[in-house]
């Protein structure tokens, strides 16, 4: 039993070491495992602001392609999670789900910052933007601003590839931010996500003060997504909480209002809300990361590339081949992104093989394969895969011609004694 009792103090010894260090894995481990076994989730890190004068602490997530050179990109989305501490964990396995598993990529991996509170006081200061009368408790909110613009922003575009297509996620009092940011200083983010705001702060702050109004805002290319909860009161629906001045209505009563007043303006804002009958204050948050977000990147996922999940799928015209459609979505996800994202290489090889084995197809397997050379040129393994495929053709001379580029690039066995075999 002293044993056990010893075993368990050093076990905590070592945790609160491990909680001083300045960057270290978050993990969820099994009982009695390894502790380098553990599931890592992300990294805690921090970043001195002077702006705040305190030291900020941080939750990062880091896609898993830019944890392997050969698939890591130049650069990645970044969400900026408020209420970092408990948001962190449900968001990141949503994340995961639509950006990472191999049949439902709908989403782009994204970097994933999620900012905790010091303390419920400096929450309160953090996120309101205005006094409302109490200045020892409210206002900091335009300073909480300028310390992500000026000090996060680039500490994680510089460290982490971060890129400048960002994300806001504010819930409850956390979305005075979202909309402290979209009114005053719209070109921080690309996408605002407003989850059961507290719109009610400051005698309706955003409805009655012209500095934080959206009214003649050039909100354009910006994208607003309203999740709003089900904390009406028995008896009320959507229409009636309109016309109400019930206080446990609020939350809806101000969502709507606010919902009314950007339809019936000129901003250019592209907006979609959902109203979660069957949710609560809580659980609604959830829901709305997950539906918001496949709003905001409803371009991403390669919804052409289904036509060919059908083997009886005949293409009618040029551009209907694979490697066409390919091309003209990638495009499409670089604009809207706003820099280079190409698909990756083993994909690309992938496909190639589909419709080489599944569809016989091989002309267009082989526009699938010289796509990947355009796409990956100094990659042994593109040229390797043209080699394959002329070989299969019966083309030695173009075989040849590629196994010897792979040999150029990489110093591989394997295709040294197929090399061998063909000039015999």
């Amino acid at each position: 039993m002293r044993k056990i009792e010893k075993l368990l103090i050093a076990i905590l010894l070592l945790s609160i070491v491990s909680c001083g260090q300045n960057q270290k894995q978050i993990k969820v481990e099994k009982t009695n495992s390894n502790p380098d076994n553990g599931i890592r989730i992300g990294l805690i890190d921090t970043i001195h602001s002077k702006i705040l004068n305190q030291e900020r602490e941080l939750v990062i997530y880091i896609p898993e392609s830019a944890k392997d050179p050969s698939r890591k990109r130049e650069q990645y989305p970044v969400v900026y999670l408020l209420d970092g501490d408990y948001n962190f964990v449900p968001f990141i396995g949503m994340l995961k789900q639509y950006s990472e598993m191999n049949d439902t990529k709908i989403l782009p991996e994204m970097i994933v910052v999620g900012i905790p509170n010091i303390d419920n006081n400096s929450r309160m200061m953090d996120f309101s933007p205005t006094t409302a009368g109490k200045p020892e408790q409210f206002g900091g909110g335009n300073k909480f601003l300028d310390f992500m613009q000026t000090e996060l922003f680039p500490y994680i575009e510089q460290n982490f590839s971060g890129s400048q297509n960002r994300t806001i996620v504010g819930h409850s009092f956390g979305g005075l931010v979202v909309m402290n940011a979209l009114t005053t200083n719209p070109e921080m983010f690309t996408n605002y996500l407003l989850i059961d705001g507290s719109l009610y702060f400051d005698n309706e702050l955003f409805f009655n003060n012209s500095n934080y109004r959206l009214k003649d805002k050039d909100l354009k290319d910006k994208n607003l997504y309203i999740g709003i909860a089900n904390t009406a009161t028995y008896g009320s629906n959507l229409e009636s909480i309109k016309k109400d001045t019930i206080r446990a209505n609020k939350y809806v009563r101000h969502s709507l209002k606010l919902i009314d007043q950007i339809e019936n303006m000129e901003t250019d804002l592209n907006m979609e809300w959902k109203y979660y009958g069957k949710d609560t204050h809580g659980s609604t948050a959830f829901l709305s990361q997950m539906d918001g977000f496949r709003f905001f990147y409803s371009w991403f996922e390669f919804k052409d590339e289904h036509k060919y999940r059908e083997k009886s799928f005949i293409p009618q015209t040029n551009d209907d081949h694979f490697a066409n459609l390919t091309k003209s979505h990638f495009e499409l996800v670089s604009q809207k992104l706003d820099y280079t994202f190409k698909p990756e290489e083993q994909w690309v090889s992938g496909k190639a093989g589909m419709l080489l084995n599944y569809h016989k197809l091989p002309k267009q397997a082989l526009e699938n394969y010289e796509l990947n050379q355009k796409y990956s040129p100094k990659s042994p393994r593109v040229y390797k895969d043209l080699a394959d495929y002329y070989l299969l053709q019966k083309d030695t001379i173009s075989a040849k011609k590629y196994y010897i580029k792979t040999l150029e690039l990489d110093d591989n066995t394997e295709v040294q004694e197929t090399l061998k075999k063909l000039e015999t």
